[in-house]
């Protein structure tokens, strides 16, 4: 018989229902809300997968005279087809209106959204605004069952129907094999949403071994919201990401919590951009010796990072990071993330450019909290760092490493982080320094402001630099177990406003640099080590240019006291020496100027 004529054949025990006695099975207020917006017309015109998949969502019409409520076992087992029928599923979880598509014959059938009959009819789930649902594809959800199929088949969607939002409702979806999202995707889940790793990969990735991308060509445009990824890394302990992420731009995380990952990234972002972070958790990792590892980590698309083929160099920018957390998961044999966001590879000319990390809480970081590793034109702002090895590292590629050459074995120039603001950051306990600005003879970190952070008790120093160009203002400081801030082979460097207290070495101390300005801070117990060993203010080397203006050196009652309060060493040349408040009682004398000709009055110099 011809699958266009007639009416179906019996389906079980369930009968043709009327409209009216449907809505009275499955309740007519929930019925009436998946009804509204669709229409369903035999009539000539655009096919149903038009109808059902287009645009803009039609509305039921009166004529359609029969509804049928049946299972999608009995719908696969018919081989007669009434154009003129909607189908409602009734299998839980699973439910909803499936009409018959006459125009398709070749859909394959994923259980969720296409059901193909034993006579290779195709039935196609009427869908609101391209939304599908994981649970319609098999997905339990129940921590036993596995999960990966019937993910994988949802997130396909987007590839059939050219976008896709697909939800997930809470529970524990066992994944043994990787996930692959597309571009157009919209992964929504619910915060009761796990996603657990039972296998030895990432858990997600946008794209497969076999694609080759190039530029921002491959699947982007999507976003991901809510649940976890548990990469489980205590019962699968070989190296994997939460998330890998290439060739592609447009990418939203949104409330996602990435826990407890083995010895690789929680994200790793190769060669995108116009990516926003935000509201996320990165909790719990394990790792034999990558110490360094980044829980957000940017990379170009380099042989060693994309397991793809298109190894092009296409540089990560344009990336911001905010309102997230960093720290430990609770999970028996895990620790917290040594460094939160950051790169530690680099290609000559690809440069990490426009990255923004704000307004984050990192919390016990092994390594550095914050790794700008050859960033430029970016800003690190409003961050708490707290019981962190080191504070925030701007680095730079030596000469002759691995990533100053090309794919030749070619030692390109130094191409040093440049253009950064360091700005509102509290930093609250550090074994290591606050805050580190990285040089070499080959070239060094430039154009750098840090103004107007926080920091208590580094084990270092509270700001080590070694750079150009850079300004220190307006930041409070106080217990650092080294200096308080040391400026060695800069240039071009303005440390202005600053309030030190209770630094074990020199307070500030500048060595072997040029045209450098110290003006208006102010020194508090500096040299707590040891009596009259350190100075609040030392300058040593053989220096040139420097003006010293305005600052004020004290040593409170009880304190250690200072060897000097300025410490100017015979090396240094063209120093202007103005207005300072030398008065701390330090034991070798308040003010020690060993160079030549210091210039003391406030006449112009020309």
């Amino acid at each position: 018989m011809d699958q266009n004529q007639g009416s179906p054949e019996h389906l079980g025990t369930d009968r043709p229902l009327s409209r009216r006695k449907l809505l009275a099975a499955i309740g007519t207020a929930s019925a009436a809300a998946m009804l509204a917006g669709y229409r369903v017309s035999a009539a000539p015109g655009p096919s149903v997968t038009d109808a059902v998949y287009g645009g803009s969502s039609p509305a039921v019409q009166a004529n359609v005279p029969m509804l049928l409520a049946t299972t999608i076992a009995q719908l696969r087992a018919i081989r007669q087809t009434a154009v003129t029928f909607l189908y409602y599923i009734t299998d839980r979880e699973q439910e909803g209106f499936y009409v018959y598509d006459a125009a398709d014959t070749g859909s394959a059938d994923n259980t969720g959204t296409v059901i193909v009959s034993a006579s290779g009819a195709r039935f196609k789930r009427i869908l609101d605004n391209h939304v599908v649902n994981v649970k319609w594809f098999g997905a339990k959800g129940d921590g036993t069952a596995d999960d990966s199929p019937a993910f994988q088949a949802a997130l396909d969607e987007a590839v059939r129907l050219g976008q896709a939002t697909v939800e997930v409702p809470a529970g524990t979806y066992r994944m043994t094999k990787e996930l692959y999202i597309f571009r157009n995707t919209h992964l929504k889940m619910d915060k009761g949403t796990v996603l657990l790793r039972m296998h030895d990969g990432n858990l997600l990735r946008n794209y497969r071994a076999s694609d080759v991308f190039y530029g921002y060509e491959g699947n982007g445009n999507i976003t991901i919201e809510g649940g976890t990824f548990d990469s489980n890394a205590v019962n699968y302990p070989r190296v994997c990401n939460g998330m890998a992420l290439a060739h592609a731009e447009h990418i939203t995380l949104r409330g996602v919590t990435i826990k407890d990952t083995q010895s690789g990234h929680g994200i790793e972002l190769t060669g995108v951009r116009h990516v926003l972070i935000e509201q996320c958790r990165f909790v719990g990792f394990m790792y034999t010796s990558q110490y360094y590892c980044e829980a957000i980590q940017l990379e170009p698309a380099l042989k060693a990072g994309f397991i793809g083929q298109a190894a092009d160099h296409t540089p990560t920018h344009h990336v911001t990071v905010q309102n997230c957390f960093f720290g430990a998961s609770g999970t028996p044999g895990t620790v917290p993330w040594p460094c939160g966001v950051g790169a530690h590879g680099a290609y000559p000319d690809a440069y990490f450019d426009h990255i923004i990390v704000r307004d984050n809480v990192m919390e016990n970081s092994t390594y550095w909290a914050i790794r700008p590793f050859k960033w430029r034109n970016s800003v690190i702002s409003g961050n708490h760092l707290k019981r962190v090895g080191g504070g925030i590292f701007v680095s730079t590629p030596a000469a002759g490493s691995a990533s100053s050459k090309d794919d030749n074995g070619v030692a390109h120039p130094v191409q040093p982080a440049s253009t950064i603001v360091i700005e509102g950051n509290i930093l609250d306990q550090a074994t290591n320094s606050g805050i580190y600005v990285e040089g070499f003879p080959e070239g060094s970190g430039d154009k750098v402001v840090i103004a107007n952070n926080i920091m208590k008790q580094m084990d270092g120093h509270f700001i080590s630099l070694k750079c150009l160009d850079t300004i220190v203002t307006g930041n409070v400081f106080e217990g650092a177990k080294k200096n308080g801030i040391v400026a060695a082979d800069c240039t071009r460097v303005h440390i202005a406003d600053n309030l030190l207290k209770n630094a074990a070495w020199h307070g500030i101390q500048v060595t072997t640099s040029k045209q450098v300005v110290l003006s208006s801070n102010t020194i508090t117990n500096a040299g707590q080590a040891g009596d009259g060993a350190y100075d609040g203010l030392s300058l040593t080397g053989s220096g040139t240019d420097y003006r010293v203006i305005g600052n004020t050196v004290r040593t409170e009652q009880g304190a250690k006291k200072l060897r000097h309060g300025l410490l100017v060493s015979s090396a240094v040349t063209r120093l202007t020496r103005l207005q300072n408040d030398l008065r701390c009682g330090a034991i070798s004398g308040n003010l020690n100027d060993q160079s030549a000709s210091p210039v003391t009055t406030s006449e112009d110099l020309a």
